[in-house]
């Protein structure tokens, strides 16, 4: 890994969670290394297995808090579910956790007052009611147990909003991440319009927003709301949230920023479905939902492999946060996921295309084959990815 710090960086961000992984990996409990996320056998019942995942929609809360203040629509606070949600689900259902039944929770910190906290609360609660029956509809089981709202002013600046969800499957549906030379990778689009998305999505996802609201938010703001910043500037750009550049296509800069991250436990259960019927689940060897360490996150599944992909041109809104910033592109695809949202890596096989045909057809989404698996050359540590991009070929 470069030494050279990134702008994002530079604002406290570390995309990677590179310490994070550090600190941790001599304690957790994983019996599958090479998948998405951490698995155990089930202790009650060793013919299943079982995780547990927590993520939240991280600094996209005070984007939401901007735009409140700006033009008062509660409203903006409902993506904060559709944000928490997807980056635990899309993530837990990459490892092939889409049948069994899940337990969420929430825990959202604030440090807000009386009247805004109700208006975020309400905001909530309509769109768990809303999601979780989305979910049910499309073959998910979802329990929500409530969770923990606290009134955290000494600790926490405005507020913090998680989810956490614990999920089974049975041992023959993990995708273990057994992935191998010769394997192909496919890349679902993060932009336009799914057919249960009711607005244009800009691919955004729920990473880099600290690098997108410092650089593209006016620096007026600093002034305006010092308590949506920390000491010092912090906003940087020349947008209004209302703006539309023309490069946006007639988006405005806030609405996408606040584009929800998709919901691709939705597809993915789609395209494991189509697998099992044709019984080629053995077929899929690994996912990634590309979210901190964007476009590299794929990085994290399987073992001594190189994955090279053929990126496409990212969409507007990537090429308008790198304009603005001056972040250069090899660090802006590890900052974002540059609008391929999830990597699917599995046989040369047409019957694999097929199924990913069929279940992006059926879901409105795009997806594009980017490129293949080799073994690993050893120049780096653990896997590696080369990204082929328009602005030229990145080694991570």
């Amino acid at each position: 890994m470069t030494t050279r710090k990134s702008m994002y960086e530079r604002l406290g961000v570390d995309p990677e969670k590179t310490i994070v992984r550090q600190s941790f990996k001599d304690i957790i409990n994983n019996e599958y290394p090479w998948a998405f996320v951490n698995i155990i056998t089930d202790p009650t019942n060793k013919r299943r297995v079982v995780t547990q995942h927590q993520d939240g929609d991280g600094s996209k809360f005070i984007q939401r808090l901007l735009h409140y203040y700006e033009f008062g629509d509660d409203t903006v606070f409902e993506g904060m579910v559709d944000d928490a949600l997807s980056m635990n689900a899309g993530d837990i259902s990459a490892s092939g956790f889409v049948f069994g039944p899940w337990l969420m929770s929430d825990v959202l910190n604030l440090n807000l007052d009386g009247e805004l906290k109700e208006v975020i609360l309400r905001a909530v609660s309509r769109r768990f009611t809303y999601l979780i029956d989305l979910y049910y509809q499309r073959g998910f089981d979802i329990k929500f147990l409530g969770g923990e709202t606290a009134d955290l002013r000494d600790q926490v600046r405005s507020g913090v909003f998680d989810i956490a969800i614990m999920a089974w499957a049975k041992k023959f549906e993990v995708v273990t991440g057994n992935v191998k030379p010769g394997d192909i990778i496919f890349g679902l689009l993060s932009d336009g319009r799914a057919i249960w998305e009711t607005h244009r999505n800009s691919g955004i996802m729920s990473n880099g927003l600290t690098l997108s609201r410092s650089c593209l938010m006016d620096k007026s703001f600093d002034e305006k709301y010092p308590t949506l910043k920390r000491d010092g500037e912090f906003f940087k750009g020349r947008f209004q949230p209302n703006d539309c550049p023309d490069i946006l296509g007639g988006m405005s800069v806030g609405e996408a920023i606040l584009s929800p991250t998709r919901q691709w436990a939705f597809i993915i259960r789609e395209i494991i479905v189509e697998l099992k019927a044709k019984d080629a689940l053995h077929m899929l060897h690994g996912i990634s939902m590309n979210t901190g360490g964007g476009v590299t996150k794929i990085s994290h599944v399987g073992n001594n492999v190189c994955y090279i992909k053929r990126m496409p041109t990212p969409p507007p809104i990537f090429q308008l946060i790198q304009q603005e910033s001056g972040e250069i592109w090899e660090d802006m695809y590890r900052d974002f996921n540059c609008g391929v949202g999830i990597d699917i890596v599995g046989e040369n096989n047409p019957i694999l295309r097929q199924a990913i045909e069929i279940a992006t057809d059926s879901c409105g989404i795009n997806f594009k084959q980017l490129g293949k698996v080799i073994s690993s050359s050893g120049a780096k540590p653990g896997n590696e990815v080369i990204l082929q991009t328009p602005y030229g070929d990145f080694h991570y």
